[in-house]
């Protein structure tokens, strides 16, 4: 199967971020209703945000859209979360001053890349790592395997602890083989991690020397090892099917193709005349992915008259070895 490299945008990047406890506001409030303010960046339960601080009964927090009252030992009402640079209003049910640490968040942005140059054995990963306030980066890498969330109790990179973008190449990966991987950083306030990206590593192949470059896989599609026989498809088909007819096959039946026919043999006098199959048609490309497809006419002739072709026998399975000149 002849191999192109395809580069992916990054604008397939995912975020995901971690809230790590950091510095705290302290807020002062009289008897009363106060005005308020939410400092974070990010959006935060009302108990989370207010820290160690335990309201009295009656209290009450309102915001311009509804409020919430301390009733039994909890916040009942429309107010659920601080929203990032909102102004409240605090009742306080106290007859005295009373300060409040408003816990401030230090958030961890770590983005997972979408792997790029996969090969069968290797493939570049990596992410972005981004401390939005305070907090010191101590590692940064990305964990991979073969089971989602991988972590670094794993196969993991450790970068340079520098904040931005980074990448890596693993190797020594399977073929055919799906991997999942995900970013991750560690600060002095705990571990983040981006979500999951997955790849799946390009099938073996043959480098024959061949004059167009042209690269062999080493089995059929839906084979595991070269002398196994792999699936049948139908021309245009990229899933195999327990029979084979007129009447079950994807583009029409006998003299009424919808499509890889030529004149005379479509549906109501249709015709294109194709003889290439389209990537989303070639099951050599949907099955195999990175660059496969079905070999053309003139590539198998030059497979043939390129190499030797003698009988063998593999694992009890007989049939032809074709042998290059390196």
């Amino acid at each position: 199967m002849k191999k192109t490299l395809v580069l992916f945008s990054l604008f397939a990047m995912m975020v995901t971020s971690m809230s790590l406890k950091a510095q705290e506001i302290m807020i002062t409030l009289a008897p009363g209703w106060n005005w308020i303010s939410y400092p974070n960046a990010e959006v935060m339960e009302i108990d989370e945000a207010l820290g160690e601080f335990v309201p009295m009964e009656g209290d009450i927090i309102q915001s311009q859209f509804g409020n919430s009252r301390f009733i039994r030992s909890r916040w009942t009402g429309e107010v659920t979360h601080f929203m990032p640079s909102w102004g409240y209003m605090y009742y306080s049910t106290r007859t005295e001053n009373v300060e409040f640490a408003f816990v401030q968040a230090t958030t961890t942005a770590v983005v997972t890349s979408l792997p790029t140059d996969i090969t069968a054995v290797s493939a570049v990963v990596g992410g972005t790592v981004t401390l939005t306030e305070g907090g010191h980066l101590i590692q940064r890498g990305v964990c991979w395997g073969t089971e989602p969330n991988p972590d670094i109790d794993g196969n993991h990179t450790s970068e340079e602890p520098v904040m931005g973008n980074f990448s890596d190449t693993i190797v020594g990966l399977n073929p055919n083989t799906t991997y999942y991987v995900r970013a991750y950083a560690v600060t002095d306030d705990g571990l983040a991690y981006g979500v999951n990206m997955s790849f799946t590593t390009d099938h073996e192949y043959v480098d024959l020397a061949l004059s167009s470059g042209t690269l062999w896989a080493t089995c059929n599609i839906g084979a595991a090892t070269p002398e196994g026989y792999g699936n049948y498809y139908a021309w245009g088909e990229t899933t195999p099917k327990s029979t084979y007819t007129e009447n079950n096959y994807r583009f029409g039946s006998y003299g009424a193709y919808t499509k890889y026919c030529n004149n005379g043999w479509g549906l109501n006098g249709f015709f294109d005349n194709k003889t290439t199959l389209e990537p989303a048609d070639d099951a050599a490309t949907v099955n195999m992915g990175n660059g496969a497809r079905t070999p053309t006419y003139e590539e198998w002739q030059e497979l043939i008259s390129h190499t030797t072709s003698t009988w063998t026998t593999r694992n009890g399975v007989y049939g032809r070895q074709l042998t290059a000149s390196n």
